[in-house]
């Protein structure tokens, strides 16, 4: 009897440690020759900084790596090249002005004298065909939709003949369409051979896709799992460690529909430029109104950003009115919206969301002191870390204390401060509209589900929520009615018996008209 074939890819007891952080511990890893293989954790789990060392970015402390059942020794990316390694990473590595095959001929370019343009063309569509990568070669990469890039960056690995793919988070700017037509591509490549291995903290991504699934928590390998073998819930209790209720088991449920009840926002028509003088939102129209928690998809770089700085008085309307309980404020300052109702969780939580030097207490207090302080201008320091207590405990924010610097805080404890500020703000102004700018990129499963809880209780008690977000299965989960943005414009405005993720993914990527209005003076207004 034959002995069996030994795995693709084996790593074990692999070890690394950034100063006092233990980012890997004793790490054992193995994938086989042609499968689709999920690399499953929250953020912080170890899972990218193990694949760096596998590719060669980072060097292991301890652990050793073999290939086809020989020894790799794995010092620097070139090493990796020469065992058919490659690694896509979240964040493209594409020079933008120049084309999609200059992109992939870079560092194999051949003589150091003059580049045999067409014979290399040649080449490269040789396996793009092989494989089923259709991307127009002469195209500049800055005009190619962003899952064509991620093709581009496929094929410019698959030239360099590896036969190890791994890929980082790469559904995370995707559409629904792109996400299907990138799993169509990577079991293309599986099937003749490749081995895939997919780094992502999506459950249902990894259970619709992968042939077999590693989970890790903490820097260790906990479980290892076909994918007949998983469930949902099985697979969050393993990236956290406990039970999480209501995950895994049915969806919480949108908020609901509240069109008879009062708005609490009303845009209309407007209008925003961004530093260059170029109009980057077009004749918005929307209305919000309270109890009701709605959803704006779109792409990143639509003019989101803009349209959410614009509405908090970040950023000059080119034109157009906002109005807050009923009164205009498009030319009104941030302090003015604020003391009428509305309150914003920024996007970046550490550019705009708070000043790493101050501590925790002087981080929550910041554009509360005018309310938290029963009308006293003075800064009052043991008020504000008896409130800092307070949103410690309510909160789970994992600190030391309250005169711990923001710096020190994690991602997810720092997102949970500012919507810690947000609700108290809204609380001490009575604030009605709350706008919620990506709140839960980049947290891990028990951050996510805490801050998504928070925006269906605020609007729960009548509040309404704008919730703008790049994770359409967030918004599909969450949203009693869903705005679509397209280059700045409102293309669709949906109520959840019209959701649809294809359709809207569609409607985000432009390949479908204006759709889904409500009655109104303008298609996008409610």
């Amino acid at each position: 009897m034959n002995a069996p074939a030994p795995p693709k890819l084996e790593m074990r007891g692999m070890a690394k440690r950034f100063g006092e952080t233990i980012a890997l511990r004793g790490v054992a890893f193995a994938a086989a020759r042609g499968e689709i293989h999920g690399l499953l954790g929250e953020n912080g789990a170890g899972k990218t900084t193990l694949m760096n060392v596998l590719s060669g970015l980072y060097r292991a402390d301890a652990g050793e790596i073999a290939i086809d059942g020989r020894p790799a020794a794995i010092r620097e990316p070139e090493d990796a090249l020469r065992h058919g390694i490659g690694m896509v990473h979240q964040h493209f590595e594409l020079i933008h002005n120049f084309t999609a095959l200059e992109n992939v001929l870079l560092g194999r370019e051949g003589s150091r004298w003059w580049l045999r343009v067409d014979r290399h063309r040649q080449d490269v569509e040789a396996v793009a065909g092989r494989f089923g990568l259709a991307v127009d070669l002469a195209a500049q990469v800055r005009g190619l939709a962003v899952g064509v890039q991620q093709k581009v960056e496929i094929l410019k690995a698959l030239y360099r003949g590896v036969d190890i793919l791994i890929l980082d988070e790469p559904t995370t700017m995707l559409t629904p369409q792109e996400v299907d037509a990138l799993f169509a591509t990577l079991r293309a490549l599986a099937d003749r051979g490749v081995t895939v291995i997919f780094i992502t903290h999506k459950i249902r991504e990894v259970l619709n896709n992968c042939d077999r699934i590693t989970v890790m928590r903490a820097g260790k390998v906990v479980g290892r799992l076909d994918r007949a073998e998983a469930t949902e819930a099985r697979l969050v209790e393993m990236m956290v460690g406990q039970r999480i209720p209501g995950i895994g088991e049915a969806d919480r449920g949108a908020a609901a529909a509240a069109e008879a009840r009062p708005p609490v926002l009303e845009v209309r028509d407007l209008s925003v430029a961004n530093d260059r003088g170029a109009r980057v939102v077009r004749e918005c129209s929307f209305t919000l109104h309270a109890g009701e928690l709605v959803g704006m998809a779109g792409v990143a770089g639509n003019g989101q950003r803009e349209l959410a700085e614009a509405l908090v008085g970040l950023l000059p309307p080119a034109g157009g009115r906002i109005a807050l309980a009923g009164r205009d404020v498009a030319q009104a300052p941030v302090r003015e919206r604020v003391a009428r109702g509305l309150v914003y969780i920024p996007e970046d939580r550490i550019e705009d969301g708070l000043l790493p030097g101050l501590s925790l207490a002087e981080n929550l207090m910041l554009g509360l002191h005018p309310y938290a302080f029963n009308g006293r201008l003075a800064f009052d320091r043991a008020a504000a870390r008896g409130l800092a207590r307070q949103a410690i405990a309510e909160y789970g924010i994992l600190a030391r204390d309250e005169d711990v610097r923001a710096a020190h805080l994690s991602g997810g404890n720092i997102q949970k401060v500012l919507v810690a500020r947000a609700l108290a703000l809204a609380r001490l102004t009575r604030g009605a509209a709350l706008l919620a700018m990506n709140p839960t990129r980049g947290l891990d499963v028990r951050a996510t589900d805490f801050v998504r809880r928070r925006l269906l209780e605020f609007a729960q008690a009548g509040g309404g929520v704008l919730l703008l977000s790049e994770d359409l299965d967030e918004l599909l989960q969450l949203c009693s009615r869903m705005l679509v943005i397209y280059r700045g414009a409102i293309v669709a405005n949906l109520p959840r018996s019209a959701f649809d993720a294809y359709r809207i993914g569609a409607l985000m990527a432009g390949t479908e008209g204006p759709a889904g209005a409500a009655p109104g003076p303008r298609a996008g207004a409610a």
